[in-house]
């Protein structure tokens, strides 16, 4: 049953529309056919609109003539209840909340008859895009757009923090971007992110949803990371009594930063999203893309949907998205060359959806420590591309910046080694009667 209430704003949208011809056009553009529940409104509405696209007045009689004289009675009535179209920006709020009402009752309908609890979440995650929606787009004049410039440039705008100077300096990151973080096999892509995550997370909530791995091994690295204890023992179980008193001390250092771990195991964005919005996480981590459930024939077209969903996700609920990628066979082939963005794996729609597309790699300089990594930023549109090195500590699962001069000196000692080495293969390898020769 419609409330008085709703149908009186309905017909009073309609009536605005037909009195103050002045309005029709940013009337339209706030509203859409499926904010009317009476049939009759919904016809007018539909042809105000076919009027208004092909350039021809929108009034009573131009309406009528479109609806046919049937309408006659209801046009007037409209005009009746609205002498004039003051406040009509009041009706439309109105009529559009009874629209989200009547969308959250229907799904609430289809949630007493589910049998299975993915039918539920995906209900649920429905009424959590509904109950979040946005105003609708509106059309920004240049006095309007002016105004907004000058009152933005008055404030310090403050960026999200990777934890990294050299990345931040690069990166402006805020809510509502889509970053990827792409990586081959074995570089580090999980440990960068849960550091990247605990940082963040140091500021707001963090959500860090897996595909694959469980909490109970992210907890691991995450107090290897933190607590600086050996990631090996941990695994194994075998803390030595100082790296025991070090977890103790170091707790905090652990628990001060808001991240939620989420075991998600073939969830899809939906899934997040709705998660994301429950626990009003304000920065989303995925590991990784490609295992998430999607939309689509076969996986090219799967891929392409989650990276727009993404997208959409971040963009319409304010969120910042980190998702993790993997980078093609072909690009895992080529160990000594730089990673492109044409190496993300199974859909170049990532590259076109993302806001920031970052590479971790193996530093394929052979003087490089074996610990070395690159972050190439291969994409960004707010700031300058490039890349640096990272020196990564698998021991700890830490990644730290090379200073100045540091990564020159690092090289050294990897040259001097990798020299110490040469020397002493070719020691064994001399033959025994070369031995036993005079000198």
């Amino acid at each position: 049953m419609v409330e008085k209430a709703t149908l009186d704003a309905e017909y009073s949208v309609i009536g605005c529309l037909l009195v103050d011809p002045s309005i029709v056009g940013e009337l339209i553009s706030l509203t859409r056919a499926e904010d009317f529940s009476i049939p009759e409104l919904r016809t007018v509405y539909q042809a105000a609109v076919r009027l208004f696209t092909a350039g021809r007045p929108v009034d009573a009689v131009t309406i009528r003539g479109v609806c046919g004289a049937e309408y006659n009675n209801l046009l007037l009535q409209c005009m009746d209840i609205t002498p004039t179209a003051f406040g009509w920006k009041t009706y439309i709020a109105a009529m559009q909340e009874q629209t989200r009402v009547r969308r959250l009752r229907a799904l609430a309908e289809q949630l007493a008859e589910v049998r299975t609890s993915t039918q539920a979440r995906e209900l649920i995650g429905q009424a959590g895009e509904i109950l979040s929606e946005k105003n609708r787009t509106r059309v920004v004049t240049m006095d309007q757009a002016l105004l907004q410039f000058f009152t933005e440039q008055g404030e310090k705008r403050k960026f999200i923090s990777y934890g990294l100077d050299k990345l931040d300096r690069r990166l402006y990151s805020d809510h509502g971007d889509f970053v990827v973080l792409a990586g081959r096999p074995s570089a580090g892509k999980t440990a960068l992110a849960l550091q990247m995550a605990a940082h963040m997370g140091q500021q707001e909530r963090v959500g860090f949803y897996s595909l694959e791995t469980s909490p109970a091994k992210l907890t691991n690295r995450l107090v290897a990371n933190r607590c600086i204890i050996d990631f090996a023992r941990i695994n194994r179980r075998e803390m030595t009594d100082e790296e025991w008193q070090r977890a103790a001390t170091w707790k905090k250092e652990v628990t001060a930063t808001d991240l939620e771990l989420v075991h998600a195991p073939g969830w899809g964005v939906q899934d997040i999203l709705t998660t994301a919005l429950a626990r009003r996480q304000r920065i989303v981590f995925i590991d990784y893309l490609q295992e998430l459930r999607g939309r689509g024939r076969d996986r090219f077209e799967q891929v392409t949907n989650i990276s727009l969903d993404l997208h959409t996700m971040a963009q319409e609920h304010g969120i910042l998205v980190v998702a993790l990628s993997q980078f093609s066979r072909a690009a895992a082939s080529r160990a000594d060359a730089a990673p492109t963005l044409t190496d993300l794996r199974e859909s170049g729609q990532i590259e076109q959806d993302a806001d920031a597309v970052l590479a971790l790699y193996l530093d394929p300089d052979e003087d490089a420590p074996a610990d070395d990594r690159k972050l190439r930023v291969l994409k960004n549109k707010e700031g300058r591309l490039g890349e640096f090195s990272l020196s990564f500590d698998g021991q700890h699962q830490l990644f730290a910046e090379y200073m100045d001069g540091q990564l020159a000196a690092a090289r050294h000692v990897a040259r001097v080694e990798k020299s110490h080495r040469g020397q002493q293969s070719e020691i064994k390898t001399v033959p025994e009667e070369a031995k036993n020769e005079p000198a």
